[in-house]
């Protein structure tokens, strides 16, 4: 007892001086593609404070050091183009001012670099204009005409998708679809099946973003589940102006970091792969992300640059933490601000005591110990999570909460709870979370009020991703990891 009590203290002393590499802060991909060898990633960053200074890609076994600075969309200069798919069916002619509005307030708050093409859908998804001018957008959108008795949204969203994705590729370009509806979809064909649609629009390399109009909330909330699946925003005029949105989309999109990876030397034969971005401080891990990218075949020759040199080996995350762990401020990856050498010293050398102290600990208990004690086993490391309060209340009034979760999270009314939902209509023990190989699950414990995930009910289990809302009674929450 008292060798486990020594091992215990040793390790909460490393953890209380590893605290700054798990600060606060997150990364989030929200775009990962590959284009002419390079691998172009688009990351939300939260929380960061410290200054990053190299950044590198592991994909497939190998690393692959930043070749382009880490900077917003805005410093880059990189393009953006955006695709304004409008509803022009019968039922949208009193939104015309709102979407002129929205299309007006979208130029004039796109910056540099931006080109936009037209768009509409009812019965069909009909390009009406391509590099359209930010002076020109405005008078397109006037002669939109609202006349469609059919309005196929999924099949037009499909389509939209079909037609972005064929266009040849300005390199890092951020292409953004926007959807401007009631959001009611009437397709006497069938179309499109929605599921089918929703995990399309997860795996595009198009961001897709919506913004809702009318009163029909059933309608728009389905529209938006599909922007919520492409990582991009919903907005419903009445909520916000529609001047607004077109600010709020032109400036999130602006705030997005975006780094480029020359893959020169990969070798695959194609197809969907897990990418994992690290970012780092001098010696020191600031965050990282993951996610799934769409690769081509390389023979391992394939890239834009020749010879290139290994980077020096950023950290290791501790324990492999989580996405989003870490903290730090990002500027250019290309002008490394050097930590101070005395605190890095003094930080390395009281870790390196205390490992040491640990592994005396531990080899004096083997001595100890009959031989078949059996082998103490590496706690594995936990997934850091975020949850937001969307609607409704939790214990304590508490709007937000940061969460580990390595044994399973329940979620219920029973105070016990690891989340306490608040709103007398939620089960005791409504659902449970818990991780398996890395990804995170919710299953489903209480049939007579079944939990929901984005608004459709949990059956049994299902694999989550950031972002996706839960419901457990009238209470919703996002969890973001």
């Amino acid at each position: 007892m008292r060798r486990l009590t020594s091992i215990f203290l040793a390790l909460l002393l490393a953890g209380v001086l590893c605290t700054s590499v798990l600060a606060a802060g997150s990364a989030e991909i929200v775009r990962a593609f590959v284009c002419d060898g390079t691998l172009y990633t688009y990351i939300a960053m939260e929380g960061i404070e410290k200054p990053v200074t190299k950044a590198e890609a592991r994909l497939g076994g190998q690393t692959f050091p930043s070749s382009d600075r880490l900077e917003t969309v805005r410093q880059a200069g990189a393009p953006v183009t955006w695709l304004l798919l409008v509803d022009n069916s019968t039922s949208m002619p009193a939104f015309r001012q709102e979407t002129e509005d929205f299309a007006q307030s979208l130029v004039q708050s796109g910056g540099e670099n931006t080109r936009f093409i037209l768009a509409t859908f009812g019965d069909a998804f009909t390009v009406r204009a391509e590099d359209v001018s930010p002076e020109e957008l405005s008078g397109e959108v006037e002669k939109i005409p609202f006349d469609e008795r059919v309005t196929r949204l999924h099949t037009a969203i499909d389509q939209g998708l079909d037609y972005f994705e064929g266009l040849p590729r300005q390199r890092s370009e951020l292409r953004c679809m926007v959807v401007l509806s009631d959001g009611v979809q009437y397709d006497p064909a069938g179309g499109v099946p929605y599921e089918e649609l929703l995990e399309r629009v997860g795996a595009s390399d198009v961001m897709l973003h919506s913004v809702g109009l009318g009163g029909d909330q059933e309608a728009l909330e389905s529209m938006g589940r599909l922007a919520e699946a492409s990582g991009g925003i919903h907005q419903v005029i009445g909520g916000v102006t529609a001047a607004a949105a077109g600010t709020v989309l032109a400036e999130d999109s602006g705030k997005l970091f975006v780094t480029g990876f020359d893959l020169s030397g990969l070798t695959t034969e194609g197809g969907t792969e897990r990418v994992s971005v690290i970012f780092a401080a001098g010696s020191e891990l600031v965050c990282r992300a993951e996610a799934q990218v769409e690769l081509p075949e390389f023979t391992g020759k394939e890239g834009t640059g020749a010879d290139v040199q290994p980077p020096d080996p950023l950290p290791e995350s501790p324990a492999q933490s989580p996405n989003g762990t870490g903290g730090g401020s990002v500027s250019p990856a290309g002008s490394p601000a050097a930590p101070p050498v005395a605190p890095l010293i003094g930080g390395i050398a009281a870790v390196v005591l205390v490992m040491i102290a640990a592994a005396a600990l531990l080899t004096r208990g083997k001595r100890k110990a009959p031989a078949d004690s059996g082998s103490i086993q590496q706690e594995q490391a936990g997934i850091y999570m975020r949850l937001e309060l969307v609607r409704g209340a939790l214990a304590g009034g508490q709007s937000q909460q940061e969460l580990e979760l390595r044994d399973d999270l329940m979620i219920g009314a029973d105070p016990a709870c690891d989340i306490v939902v608040q709103d007398g209509s939620a089960a005791p023990r409504q659902a449970r979370l818990f991780s398996m190989e890395g990804a995170v699950y919710v299953e489903a414990l209480d049939t007579s009020g079944p939990a929901q995930v984005n608004g459709e009910e949990l059956q049994r289990t299902r694999r989550l991703r950031s972002g996706d809302e839960i419901t457990a009674g009238d209470t919703v929450i996002r969890l973001k990891f």
